[in-house]
């Protein structure tokens, strides 16, 4: 492991002592390639960038449309629930107070059958009155 590190250190220092012994020209056109590679990863980035951005407002809008499509569709049936519910309800109305309507008939049937019932009973009692059946 010392080895190694030894190795890396003595690597280093070739590097560096390589470096120092190259010509300023040499050193100044490598810094130049250096600084080329940069620039090109830098217009990649910028690049890569600018597609992301791209990407993210054409997500954006495809969202906005998909939100504003379904908003469209809850809010259309909504409305037509709505409706369906008011035209139910009047129809349950109807159905209610014809029911209630035939009920009070009923009612007022079964009253006029009671009193006819009371008046019948009333004419035969009288009837067997006269006939000596009482």
């Amino acid at each position: 492991m010392a080895y190694n590190n030894e190795f890396q250190d003595q690597g280093q220092f070739d590097q560096e002592e390589f470096a120092m012994r190259m010509p300023v020209k040499s050193h100044l056109q490598r810094l130049d390639q250096l600084l080329q590679q940069l620039m090109d990863e830098l217009d990649l980035a910028k690049k890569e960038k600018e597609q992301l951005r791209n990407n993210l407002i054409e997500l954006s809008q495809i969202t906005t449309d998909s939100f504003d499509d379904s908003n469209k569709y809850l809010n259309e049936e909504y409305q037509r629930l709505m409706q369906e519910f008011h035209e139910q309800n009047a129809l349950q109305l109807e159905q209610h107070q014809f029911l209630k309507q035939q009920v009070d008939q009923i009612n007022l049937d079964r009253i006029k059958l009671q009193q006819n019932t009371i008046v019948l009973e009333n004419r035969v009692q009288d009837s067997e009155k006269e006939l000596g059946f009482v």
